[in-house]
């Protein structure tokens, strides 16, 4: 498949868990190509430029970039030393259930602007410059420690998702806040809950609202029905799922909140195009 022509691959160095550098590949810069580890971007200047699945972003000094597996991505107008680097498989995360749970909220989230007054955000860019610091140190245990600093940034990154989740509507002058405020509540409980069997009851409940209003809100903030949204967020889930090729496609379905292998291909193709087991070997052919 074409997606196979821009693939990097991950090699680490001295069988480490870990790349941390100070030098970007420029192999890769301006080439659209994904990979399938995670990312980390610290930009250490102003108007370096990142897209990443066709949306520009043009940083500034500390801003923060976060690519997932299989973003499309390139690094555009950028210098060999332009951001501070680091990359890592997945699986070191998805072993933790409260991430694995929220994967799909914090997938949403690619570009974090620097804001000094922020307390998340802060604190999440002084991981990473401490993180690359020890990366280059003797000290002893140093992996442990990065791995450490590594859950550290997302837990704050966590809590930085959800706050933003829960406010994305807020600033809209043109609706209104509490409508807004609910909708936006139903949506992070569906993300963070897709695996479960809910029911339109279940979230209309949950937000204090009627059946019937709650799909009318729904609708009209979102543009999608409940099914539709509860789909996508269990395909979400399904994606990083199938990163492992051990895994069963089977088991995946019913882990992704699927009542039937049959409901779970036709959903997938739906919504990606392709299926299940032609999305893993996208993925996972030059992985290893």
């Amino acid at each position: 498949m074409l997606m196979n022509n821009y693939f990097e691959k991950l090699n680490f160095d001295s069988g480490k868990k870990f790349n941390v550098s100070k030098k970007i590949d420029m192999n890769f810069s301006h080439t659209m190509h994904w990979h399938p580890f995670i990312e980390i971007l610290v930009s250490l200047y102003d108007n370096n430029e990142v897209t990443i699945n066709f949306t520009k972003h043009v940083l500034k000094t500390n801003d923060l970039v976060i690519i997932y597996p299989g973003d499309m991505h390139s690094i555009n107008h950028v210098a060999e030393n332009a951001f501070i680097l680091v990359q890592f498989p997945l699986d070191l995360l998805m072993i933790m259930s409260e991430i694995n749970a929220n994967f799909s909220v914090f997938s949403q989230y690619h570009y974090i602007k620097y804001d000094p007054s922020n307390i998340d955000a802060d604190r999440m860019i002084f991981l990473i410059k401490e993180l690359a610091e020890l990366y280059y140190s003797d000290t002893p245990f140093n992996e442990v420690r990065i791995y450490s600093l590594l859950l550290e940034f997302f837990a704050k990154l966590g809590e930085y998702c959800v706050n933003a989740k829960k406010e994305e509507f807020s600033d809209d002058p043109n609706t209104e806040y509490k409508s807004t405020k609910l909708i936006t509540e139903a949506c992070l409980y569906m993300s963070q809950n897709c695996t479960k069997s809910l029911t339109l009851d279940d979230i209309s409940h949950h937000i204090g609202v009627s059946r019937s209003y709650f799909s009318y809100l729904f609708k009209k903030y979102t543009n999608m029905t409940f099914i539709e949204f509860l789909t996508t967020e269990r395909i979400k889930r399904s994606e990083f799922l199938l990163l492992d090729p051990k895994a069963q496609i089977i088991d995946i379905a019913f882990d992704s909140g699927f009542l039937s292998i049959s409901s779970f291909n036709r959903a997938f193709k739906k919504i990606k195009g392709i299926s299940p087991s032609e999305f893993r070997k996208t993925m996972t052919k030059n992985a290893f």
